[in-house]
């Protein structure tokens, strides 16, 4: 990444994170057998190693430290943990009753909230083609919404959760490895009872098998890696520019409901979908543009 500017490592984090986040739809649908919530306890536990060696390879205990010294920032965090947890524990049993469109959907809407927010909360203003794309991106929503038929209360809880979860993660000054390990070991206790509570009453899959163990282990890894990169970005980019990326995660999503889980897709929710990656065009063309005018204006830096 020699020679990139931050915004261009930012945009680069973020995109690797939904692409690991994006890649977990078909993950977690060979993991159907598995309770949703031993999912949801194996994708936090196995996340603490990870992110530990990862504080441990760049001397980052000082900044753990500091955190737990901080009353507030550690507060926000145990707060964004728990968020996080419900957001997991909902998505992974989207998955495994077989309404991952749903799902999708929610982190469709996902961007737009973030765009909201970003407006209200951290002053962030849009250029006029991205006020196009913007406008683009919630119709495609609105016609996928009405194309479902009912409500989707499941895709604007997973959507809100994610944004708020965003949004604290933005502005809390902590670093991202930093903030992400806090979160998870804040949450390994409830968690580990939550283990413990489904080996006693013999739901546990963990051990079961030697391809179910590893995979509930690599749920660790996964969801270390998306929030690790996802938590970098923000550092670096607008969040509204962090919002938009974000279609690219539900995208594959979707698509994978649809060609892998073969769930139905008709005319309108196809066309949906097309105005949504036009929009997702569109804005990140004006945003890259933007930070390339802004970097040429500032001086080199070694």
């Amino acid at each position: 990444m020699h020679g990139m500017s931050e915004a261009q490592k930012g945009i680069l984090f973020c995109v690797i994170a939904h692409l690991f986040w994006g890649g977990m739809a078909p993950y977690f649908g060979f993991l159907r057998h598995v309770h949703v919530m031993e999912i949801a306890v194996n994708r936090g536990l196995w996340s603490i190693p990870i992110a530990a060696v990862i504080v441990w390879w760049f001397g980052q205990w000082g900044d753990i430290a500091r955190i737990f010294r901080n009353p507030k920032h550690l507060g926000i965090l145990a707060l964004t943990s728990a968020i996080i947890v419900f957001n997991w524990g909902f998505y992974v049993w989207s998955i495994e009753v077989g309404r991952a469109l749903e799902s999708s959907l929610g982190y469709f809407i996902n961007p737009l909230l973030n765009v909201i927010a970003g407006y209200l909360f951290l002053h962030e203003r849009f250029t006029r083609a991205q006020v196009v794309a913007i406008a683009l991106a919630a119709l495609g929503v609105i016609i996928q919404t009405v194309a479902t038929g009912v409500f989707p209360w499941l895709g604007l809880m997973l959507g809100a959760s994610f944004c708020v979860y965003g949004l604290l993660r933005k502005v809390v000054p902590v670093g991202a490895t930093q903030g992400f390990l806090v979160e998870v070991l804040l949450i390994a206790p409830p968690l580990l009872a939550v283990e413990y509570w489904l080996f006693k009453t013999g739901q546990a899959s963990f051990g079961s098998t030697p391809g179910t163990t590893l995979m509930l282990i690599g749920c660790g890894g996964l969801t270390a890696g998306a929030l690790l990169f996802f938590a970098e970005s923000l550092k670096r980019i607008r969040y509204s520019t962090a919002g938009i990326l974000q279609y690219i995660s539900p995208s594959l999503v979707f698509l994978t409901a649809v060609f892998m889980f073969g769930e139905h897709m008709d005319r309108w929710k196809l066309l949906s979908f097309a105005f949504i990656w036009v929009a997702l065009a569109i804005y990140s063309f004006s945003a890259l543009r933007a930070e390339a005018k802004k970097s040429t204006a500032l001086p080199a830096t070694v």
